[in-house]
């Protein structure tokens, strides 16, 4: 087991305290860059969120390496797929 090296007490660095309050200017405070992005409004979220059922699939290695070059994950490529029908079929 290694051995612990604690380090040396640096004055005015390691016996400090937070203030109660700190006094920031709202003037001075910057736009968060990833809220808005180009300029656009953030999106909206759906208030009744959907349901999600669970199912569990097999798939032989080809399958699995198909879907792979759909997407790297699993779960994606298969929405994609689904996507892909549901266009086949309004057609």
């Amino acid at each position: 087991m290694p051995k612990l090296v604690m380090t040396e007490y640096i004055p005015h660095l390691d016996d400090y305290e937070m203030p109660a309050e700190l006094n920031l200017d709202p003037r001075k405070g910057k736009p968060n860059p990833y809220v808005v992005r180009n300029g656009a409004p953030p999106k909206k979220r759906n208030s009744k969120p959907r349901t999600i059922k669970r199912h569990t699939i097999t798939l032989a290695q080809t399958d699995a390496a198909y879907l792979h070059k759909l997407d790297k994950s699993l779960s994606h490529a298969i929405r994609k797929l689904i996507g892909m029908q549901r266009n086949v079929n309004k057609e």
